[in-house]
């Protein structure tokens, strides 16, 4: 079986991919696309037979901060095969194929619950990931927070100057990534504080809120991005992210490794205790 190898935008590839994405996870590309988000850190590997997509694997070359150390690796992304052609090997040739390629490179993914035998075959090793949360109230009837669109310019504008990280963990180049997460999942979360000039990603959950992304151009703290949210009734706050630059005291909650498998291969110098950023995840 030959491998076909895609990274920038082609539009029948694109058509093959999505297709075969809609079937096996049943929600479309076809938004990241129209926006050409598309460029070379993202990777598509697959085996097509007379027009047809039938297994794919995608990659995204990373650059990480790892206990503030830049590291390169590949986040492994959309492995799927059409459930008619399952059981013929399909995504094990195409791993196979993708790891020669990047012998030593460290790599990286977030499996589904189903499949948690498969990449071990590869030498990947489940580890365990942790939700960082605070008790912390707020109660804003008034907020100054102004509710945004993803194609609204300040959405654009935020997401190129964003330039503060997490020294335990976080991704710097994953603004195509980030796109995806605010186009498809959390459209309706988009929220910019005009007093401190940052970002926002939330969603309240009762009296829990869940802050997905923060992207500020200069460090801010918590408690100034609080005063600006517009949510009240709040008491436990949670991160999709690793919240350290926030200036906060964290609880590390470690989290379900049967929901959030996290596997990793090669060499990696993991703090004990981190959160992958949500909105950097394939």
């Amino acid at each position: 079986m030959n491998v076909t190898v895609n990274n920038r935008n082609n539009p029948e590839y694109e058509a093959m991919l999505d297709n075969l994405i809609q079937e096996i996870f049943g929600f479309s590309f076809s938004p990241w696309f129209k926006r050409k988000l598309w460029n070379s850190d993202y990777e598509s590997y697959s085996i097509i037979e007379s027009g047809k997509m039938l297994s794919n694997v995608c990659i995204f070359k990373s650059e990480l901060l790892i206990n503030g150390k830049k590291t390169t690796a590949i986040q492994f992304g959309a492995v799927a095969t059409r459930k008619s052609e399952r059981g013929k090997g399909m995504s094990r040739i195409i791993m196979g194929h993708v790891l020669s390629l990047y012998p030593s490179t460290p790599a990286y993914l977030f499996a589904n619950q189903g499949v948690l035998e498969f990449y071990p075959k590869f030498d990947f090793v489940q580890v365990q990931t942790y939700k960082p949360e605070i008790s912390f109230t707020i109660d804003n009837n008034a907020a100054a927070a102004v509710k945004c669109n993803v194609d609204d310019e300040i959405v654009t504008r935020a997401l190129d100057r964003r330039n503060v990280y997490s020294s335990i963990l976080d991704c710097t180049n994953s603004m195509p990534i980030q796109q995806f997460h605010l186009i498809m999942p959390y459209s309706n979360n988009i929220y910019y504080l005009p007093n401190c000039d940052t970002l926002v990603v939330a969603e309240k959950k009762d009296s829990r809120l869940f802050i997905v992304d923060v992207m500020a151009q200069n460090p801010v703290t918590f408690e100034t991005i609080a005063r600006e949210l517009p949510f009240d009734g709040i008491k436990i706050v949670e991160f999709g992210f690793c919240p350290d630059w926030l200036g906060v005291s964290l609880n590390w909650n470690p989290a379900n490794m049967t929901a959030d498998p996290f596997f990793i291969k090669g060499d990696w110098n993991l703090p004990k205790e981190f959160c992958f950023p949500l909105t950097s995840t394939t």
